[in-house]
């Protein structure tokens, strides 16, 4: 709103001003006069505005390409068609039966149940030993606790090794990390590496891809999963195309196991744009500020040259009648305009350089500045001005040149 208010307060100032100052006799008379100086402060306005536009066609660009960048990014893991809820009741105390129970309908493709969101880890501790371990090492490991078929319902591709299974009965005194706490351990080949855990002595038995655990602002941490059959509240679901069948099935079987218990549902794609939400935002509106601008700039430079055309338009006539081509006054009149544009572009360019790469430094993973976003930025200002320009250039250029030199 003060970026509106602002660039309308100046692009208004100067004509208020300018008129209020002219003295009457003078217009009537023919008097009028125009110094260098309100010519300079009239330049300046269209520099401002249309260095302002291309600021806000940067800004447009690169928020547009980051959350493109973030809406599409592989997190290690599948984030679509996957459904989470609270397990309570009855499809806590006999999950196993509560998940086969579901695995029975076609639209159900996996199941499992754990004690953390895969995209908000927030249990962490420094509490892990291995053999290499110092003591004054303090890392903090993000700890997922879950029951079997975790890897395979959330996609994470297992890179060595295996994920829990019934077959093995020494499961719950094994673990699984990612790329993150495997480098951090100083492990190669991590699996069967022995690792100790909240009085557990185990092994290592499979290995990972990293995942995100959190938003993209923050670098991937270190991550160890553990089977665990009690302490663990969360269900998901992963369910084919066909979500809405899915969806009634599913609450079919909770309404089945606990009837007096509402079923609410999230999907974690949903979850996960809604961490986004403020970015989306910002998105829309550069987009409407960049529009607005545009056309204001527009504005400033239509006005800007339908003055310089009406100042010249006796010499206009004297080209006309010594041969002077419609193109080639066109090109005249447009080539200070162009400069005007092209001084914009140089001002605007290291300011929209700066201002972009502060917000992208607030993500850890993010989109390249490369100089295609500021070429295109400065090309669609020249395409720009060169039309709104052109247009006032073309009328000034066909206009009957008796009209403007029958007072000589």
């Amino acid at each position: 709103g003060s970026i509106t208010f602002f660039t309308g307060f100046l692009s208004g100032s100067y004509p208020a001003l300018f008129l209020s100052s002219i003295r009457i006799i003078d217009v009537l008379k023919g008097n009028m006069k125009h110094s260098k100086g309100a010519t300079r402060l009239r330049q300046g306005l269209v520099i401002f505005q249309f260095s302002l536009s291309i600021l806000l066609i940067i800004g447009t660009v690169v928020v547009y390409k980051q959350i493109n960048f973030i809406m599409n990014k592989n997190l290690g893991l599948d984030r679509d068609n996957l459904v989470y809820f609270e397990l309570e009741g009855e499809t806590y105390n006999r999950f196993e039966s509560f998940k086969n129970e579901l695995k029975k309908y076609p639209h159900v493709v996996d199941v499992t149940a754990t004690s953390e969101n895969p995209l908000s880890l927030s249990i962490s501790t420094s509490s892990p030993k291995w053999e290499a371990k110092q003591e004054r090492d303090q890392i903090l490991f993000s700890i997922v606790q879950t029951r079997y078929d975790y890897l395979q319902t959330m996609k994470i591709t297992i890179l060595e090794g295996r994920d829990f299974s019934p077959q093995f009965s020494n499961d719950s005194a094994s673990f699984i990390v990612n790329e993150a706490a495997a480098k951090i351990m100083g492990m190669e080949s991590p699996v069967g590496e022995s690792l100790s855990l909240w009085g557990t002595d185990g092994k290592i038995i499979g290995l990972v891809q990293d995942f995100h655990m959190s938003s993209l602002y923050s670098k991937i941490e270190p991550v160890i999963i553990r089977l665990e059959m009690e302490n663990v509240w969360m269900g998901f679901v992963r369910v084919n195309g066909n979500v809405k069948d899915a969806i009634t099935d599913i609450e079919g079987v909770c309404k089945e196991f606990n009837p007096g218990f509402p079923f609410q549902f999230t999907f974690l794609d949903e979850q996960y744009e809604q961490a986004y939400k403020s970015e989306v935002v910002i998105g829309r509106l550069s987009n409407y500020f960049a529009v607005m601008a545009i056309f204001i700039s527009c504005l400033g430079l239509f006005g800007l040259a339908s003055f310089t055309a009406e100042q010249r338009v006796k010499e206009i006539g004297v080209r006309k009648v010594l041969g002077a081509s419609v193109t080639g006054l066109v090109v005249m009149l447009s080539a200070d305009f162009t400069k005007l544009v092209a001084l914009s572009i140089l001002i605007a360019t290291p300011i929209a350089w700066y201002l972009v790469f502060e917000w992208l430094e607030k993500f850890e993973f993010k989109v390249n500045l490369g100089m295609d976003i500021f070429l295109i930025a400065g090309l669609m200002a020249m395409v720009i001005a060169a039309a709104t320009v052109s247009i006032k250039a073309v009328q000034a250029a066909v206009a009957n040149p008796a009209v403007s030199l029958r007072d000589e």
